[in-house]
């Protein structure tokens, strides 16, 4: 704490006797177990911020938290990642109030600061913002030497004050998830690069099959030199004893180089697709999945950027006939769009649903943003070729202003259609329609009143063998981010009967880190009721994940049923 808080120490911080060895100090030690594999178990990095908010404020007792990260490269205040009891609204004016004081103070020293401490010497307005959130103190988030971002904390729901130990776990907490969220910001980044050479080897293939002569001597001229040039570049970034200085120009022209290649592959498909030489390889799909698949892989990137990337399924499965890699081309000229056009903090979201209109089935995909929207009368010019809304060269967002327009044309080219909503200052809605036959069930998946089974088209729960003090569950198909919820709800109840679970995993034929997840939060919940719950059967590849990630440290895993019953004294 600083000098004042040292002389007049804060209700919010003030100390009390350190918690007894075996009783809040197993606690938090387990706090620290849970938040440390849960941090690793997702690519989102709002749904990290959400992790860290959760168990800190059960590890601290406290109601109301808010967690800002510093964009990089910007000089702007820390954006908003996750809040918890406290709205929106204010927790974004709190750091607007106070986001200078509250850097310069950080970077000075990294220990926790009370409000009065953020006001002290600055501007008295700060207080009254704080007290209508009900947040208490701040906790800089340190990573190497500077700051990553702000924690922010109420007092506890029990009206004593923090102890010199909780301060010290928060600290160490902030150290761990610091680290984390960071790795989930460079991870992502390398892992969008990956996706855009994927799609860039993609469309590199699709070049060579084009057969007009138009497209070959361009391809010819233009990108072949353009090709040598990024590979003599890249050569001789890789040569020893380069200056620093050397090295940034050189990646620097690398990456213009793939910018301009890029460019020019926009304009061949462009070119393909108005002169109608461009021909989709339709196939019947599931187009919920493919959605899915596209929105895994764009969600690490997306999230390193800063923007709160979700996706809504409103139906199990949608099937049509369709171009999975035309299909992914307009998605991706959506997304960038949305990204680029929307500031740091900003929402976006994709949809897939059924929709019906003048009678016919669509299948409709939707992504939908929060940003400064666009004024009605210059909503048609979106989808005009080479046309920026800001065509000024001093203006903020580049690119030749073909992306919406080639993805309207391959939407045409799909039997569908591409239209966009907007309002200033409410954001943006791009509609993307496929027709489609589509494929919905009359009630929820997972009802299971009168039958033996629950269900989703991916996981199958087999109904509840009561064994007296003991429950088994047998769990069959896909374990991952749609179906775990599930699992979990059907076990809540089970585990508020204060019954122990078995739980057979032997026909699980697949388990994402959404799964590994689920297992160790049902660990940690019957843990707290004082219950146990025991594995059985863990398929060869999940077995694998277990050990790898030395798991198996924390989950209790038997070969069979009998010997987990044994084990739980039957």
């Amino acid at each position: 704490m600083g000098d004042k808080a040292k002389k007049a120490p804060s209700e919010a911080t003030r100390t009390r006797p350190a918690s007894k060895a075996g009783d809040a100090g197993d606690a938090t030690f387990r706090a620290f177990l849970s938040m440390s594999h849960l941090l690793t178990l997702s690519l989102d990095l709002y749904h990290v911020a959400d992790n860290l908010l959760i168990n800190l404020m059960g590890q601290l007792r406290t109601e109301r938290a808010c967690l800002w990260l510093v964009p990089e490269g910007d000089d702007v205040a820390p954006v908003l990642l996750k809040c918890r009891g406290v709205d929106d609204a204010e927790a974004r004016l709190v750091m607007e109030a106070c986001a200078a004081r509250l850097m310069e103070r950080s970077r000075a020293r990294p220990n926790p600061l009370v409000v009065a401490d953020v006001a002290h010497g600055g501007d008295d307005s700060i207080l009254p913002v704080m007290e209508r959130s009900g947040l208490r103190f701040f906790a800089p988030i340190w990573v190497r030497g500077e700051v990553l971002g702000h924690l922010a904390l109420g007092e506890r729901s029990d009206g004593a004050p923090y102890s010199d130990t909780d301060v010290q776990a928060l600290q160490a907490s902030l150290a761990i998830a610091g680290v984390a969220m960071q790795n989930e910001r460079f991870y992502g980044r390398l892992l969008e690069r990956n996706r855009e050479l994927r799609i860039a080897n993609d469309r590199l293939k699709d070049l060579d099959q084009m057969k007009s002569e138009f497209i070959s001597n361009v391809n010819h001229e233009l990108r072949t030199p353009l090709t040598a040039i990024i590979a003599s570049l890249e050569c001789v970034a890789r040569v020893e004893n380069t200056p620093v200085h050397g090295q940034e120009l050189l990646q620097y022209a690398s990456g213009q180089s793939r910018k301009l290649l890029g460019m020019i592959e926009n304009l061949l498909t462009f070119s393909a697709a108005e002169d109608d030489s461009l021909r989709p390889n339709f196939a019947t799909g599931d187009l919920v999945a493919a959605v899915s698949d596209f929105y895994l892989e764009r969600l690490p990137g997306v999230s390193s950027e800063l923007r709160e990337f979700t996706c809504v399924r409103e139906a199990n499965m949608l099937t049509g006939k369709f171009d999975e890699q035309m299909l992914r081309q307009i998605l991706d000229a959506l997304i960038d769009n949305a990204v680029k056009f929307t500031a740091a903090g900003a929402r976006i979201q994709l949809r897939v649903r059924p929709a019906t209109e003048n009678g016919q089935e669509w299948i409709g995909v939707d992504v939908i943003d929060d940003g400064p929207g666009v004024p009605p009368e210059e909503l048609a010019a979106l989808f005009e070729p080479f046309r920026q809304l800001d065509g000024s060269m001093t203006r903020t967002v580049g690119g030749m202003g073909i992306g919406l327009s080639l993805a309207r044309r391959l939407a045409e080219g799909l039997g569908g259609r591409l239209t966009a909503k907007s309002e200033p200052g409410k954001g943006s809605v791009f509609t993307l329609l496929l027709p489609g036959a589509v494929q919905l069930t009359d009630e929820p998946a997972d009802i299971h009143e009168g039958r033996g089974l629950a269900m989703t088209n991916d996981l199958e729960i087999s109904s509840p063998e009561d064994r007296g003090g003991i429950v088994l569950l047998r769990v069959k198909g896909r374990l991952d981010v749609k179906t775990a919820p599930i699992l979990l709800q059907r076990v809540a109840a089970i585990q508020g009967n204060g019954q122990n679970l078995v739980l057979n995993l032997s026909e699980v034929t697949f388990m994402g880190s959404s799964g590994i997840g689920a297992l160790l939060v049902l660990v940690e919940q019957f843990q707290e009721q004082g219950g146990s719950v025991r594995f059985v059967s863990l398929p060869p590849a999940v077995d694998s994940v277990v050990k790898l990630l030395n798991l198996d440290r924390f989950l209790s895993i038997d070969l069979t049923e009998s010997d987990a019953l044994t084990a739980l004294g039957t």
